[in-house]
């Protein structure tokens, strides 16, 4: 009988060894979290985050330099159109190519004509609008650039919330309106 019980627990413990071991290698590897409250910085960066979304215009807000477009259409809001932002661009470019909509229309801070030589480097295709003075972005209030906006008939049908967006949703929530 002994013999027996010392078998079923070396059995038991190199299971339980076993289980601790891939639940610790889990956490490691983001399988699995422990719950814990947000930091203090993370709470205060949401509130600031909050904060600054309470002056966006609402959604069916009119951009009259935006009506020329027809359709649905993907807007980026740069301050500068650069090769550091060209990828995102060519990304967004791509993506309302690949969905069927009409082109990606991008506002700038920069001369159309360096706008058009950085579109036309990358090959990226999209109608540019100027903004050297800013007031489209500011009354799109785009505190953070590039930020996308979705327009239609230059009403404001959906503006970008987050840092980052997954561009599915956004081709989702396009559509899908």
């Amino acid at each position: 009988m002994g013999e027996k019980w010392k078998g079923r627990a070396i059995v038991v413990a190199l299971i339980g060894l076993v289980v601790a071991n891939a639940w610790m290698i889990g956490r490691e590897i983001g399988l699995f979290w422990a719950l814990r409250p947000p930091s203090w910085a993370e709470v205060m960066a949401e509130e600031l985050w909050r904060e600054r979304l309470k002056g966006d215009p609402s959604l069916g807000a009119q951009v009259p330099p935006l009506k020329a477009f027809k359709g649905r259409r993907i807007v980026i809001v740069t301050e500068r159109c650069t090769d550091c932002i060209a990828g995102i661009l060519k990304q967004w470019a791509e993506i309302v190519e690949g969905t069927g909509l009409p082109k990606l229309v991008l506002i700038t801070g920069d001369p159309k004509e360096q706008a058009l030589q950085v579109l036309k480097r990358w090959q990226i295709e999209a109608d540019t609008v100027t903004d050297s003075k800013r007031e489209i972005g500011q009354k799109l209030r785009a505190f953070f650039t590039p930020r996308l906006y979705v327009f239609e008939g230059g009403r404001l049908i959906w503006k970008q919330d987050k840092i980052r967006v997954n561009p599915d949703e956004v081709i989702k929530e396009v559509i899908g309106q």
